[in-house]
């Protein structure tokens, strides 16, 4: 499997300066292996960035498909989703797939493809650009290729339940928790059972260690908890995600700086970097 991070930044682009190292886009990573459609975590404005890359192949001639996976709906994790190009070519066909909540997946995104708000074309309605596939995730993982798509609810705020994904080809394993609170052990117990010898592991670190005390309640994680869960569950190296969107490049590589001498491999994610596992 390629991993690819095309928006590591939460809640809003972060388009300052002295940000620019880390990335400024919000969640998306690209998940590709060579007998599956290409998977995608989460619709931030990362999304976009991906999308025109994509055009350049398969998509642009409107031959492509793909899996879109939601960890949850708050805005910056779907964004990027009215953006997305591959969606208006006709021919392509993607599918798009979240927890839900009481609303449905799919009437979550449509309340975001309004005109009042969107000014680009409702590919959700027929005859507007690719075949598009809505689904609300049950219990059972999904098969893509050779590619097992399991999932854990981990936590529920600001009215959006979250999920974090496990994806694995039999030998070697993805795990993604972008957002996460570590409330109770039972929270822990499913966040360690996504991460169980993975073979990289990227995890929410919105909030400094020094940080996260003053913040019960706002639905997030920091370094010191990641790395936690990542030596727990036996992963094999750890990526931090989702960075402060008021947190500096030069931030960032002093908090790296102390993670250095960590036993497991850690590191602060960055826009465009690319992972091999297996």
């Amino acid at each position: 499997m390629k991993i690819t991070l095309w928006g590591a930044r939460g809640d809003v682009s972060a388009i300052h300066p002295d940000r620019s190292r880390y990335g400024v886009s919000t969640p998306c990573v690209l998940v590709e292996h060579s007998d599956a459609d290409p998977i995608i975590l989460d619709g931030g404005i990362g999304l976009h960035w991906l999308g025109n890359a994509l055009m350049a192949g398969a998509f642009g001639k409107g031959q492509g498909r793909a899996q879109l996976f939601f960890s949850h709906t708050n805005w910056c994790h779907i964004q990027g989703v009215p953006f997305f190009v591959p969606l208006l070519i006709p021919g392509n066909s993607i599918r798009l797939c979240g927890g839900g909540s009481a609303h449905g997946t799919k009437q979550l995104l449509l309340e975001q493809m309004r005109s009042t708000y969107c000014p680009v074309p409702d590919f959700f309605q027929d005859g507007i650009g690719a075949h598009v596939d809505v689904c609300d995730l049950d219990t059972e993982p999904l098969q893509i290729g050779p590619l097992s798509v399991e999932h854990q609810e981990v936590g529920a705020f600001h009215g959006a339940q979250r999920l974090g994904f496990r994806i694995s080809d039999g030998a070697n394993t993805l795990a993604y928790i972008p957002a996460i609170e570590y409330v109770d052990d039972a929270l822990q117990d499913r966040a360690e059972a996504l991460a169980r010898d993975a073979d990289l592991l990227i995890h929410d670190a919105y909030y400094t260690d020094a940080e996260l005390a003053a913040q019960k309640g706002a639905g997030h994680s920091c370094p010191a908890q990641a790395l936690q869960t990542a030596r727990r569950a036996n992963a094999k190296r750890l990526v931090l995600f989702n960075h402060h969107p008021e947190r500096t490049d030069d931030a960032l590589d002093a908090a790296a700086q102390h993670l250095a001498k960590s036993d497991l491999p850690v590191e602060f994610g960055r826009e465009k970097s690319e992972y091999s596992v297996g």
